[in-house]
């Protein structure tokens, strides 16, 4: 089976203390960044389109072509992934969430001359992962 759009996003849930080792088990938390909650699908087949959904819905895998062309080139097909999308800022060393803003932005047909943005990074989850029966 492929899992295909819609699906909801897992959004953050806040809690006042992380549980002690041994308390939850089969319970996995992860720390939050500062990022853009956004599912990606690989195509359930060679040559169809990677799919880069926000939590609203929005498709946005236009704003991201080297997040797409590294999930073609990378990714197994039929492959869902929910997390957050962000971006380093070399110049400082550090996550960036105006670099974030910049690049998820609706962009003009062509960058200005000389402005080359920051490429995205992903943290992620698996949820759905191609099986014998589905490749």
């Amino acid at each position: 089976m492929t899992l295909r759009p819609p699906v909801e996003p897992m959004l953050a849930q806040a809690a006042e203390t992380i549980p002690s080792p041994g308390t939850l088990r089969h319970v996995a938390y992860e720390q939050k960044f500062d990022g853009h909650r956004a599912l990606l699908f690989t195509p359930p087949a060679p040559g169809e389109q990677v799919l880069l959904r926000t939590r609203r819905g929005s498709l946005i895998q236009d704003r991201f072509p080297d997040l797409v062309a590294a999930a073609i080139e990378q990714l197994p097909n039929g492959l869902g992934l929910d997390g957050e999308l962000l971006v380093r800022d070399p110049a400082e060393g550090r996550l960036s969430f105006e670099a974030l803003q910049r690049r998820a932005a609706p962009a003009p047909a062509a960058p200005p001359p000389g402005r080359r943005e920051p490429p995205p990074i992903s943290s992620s989850s698996t949820f759905s992962r191609p099986t014998a029966s589905s490749c």
